[in-house]
């Protein structure tokens, strides 16, 4: 059994560095595809509540997005 020396505090090892960067680009494809979901629920007439509650979005959020912010 080969015991692998741990690196030192606050070093991320290359693997899991691998792994959070594939995370976070995924998180960041799907934030895109909800707000442009939201978005297009807005143009066809949804509220901005109703948006929020179905979300889980604050209504700020969902009215900041819909001004283009």
């Amino acid at each position: 059994m080969t015991l692998v020396s741990p690196l030192p505090r606050g070093t991320i090892n290359p693997d899991d560095q691998k792994r959070l960067k594939q995370a976070m680009r995924a998180k960041n494809a799907a934030e895109v595809e909800v707000r442009a979901a939201v978005l297009e629920a807005a143009e066809h007439g949804a509220s901005v509540r109703e948006l929020a509650a179905f979300t889980g979005l604050s209504t700020n959020t969902v009215s900041r997005w819909k001004r283009g912010e």
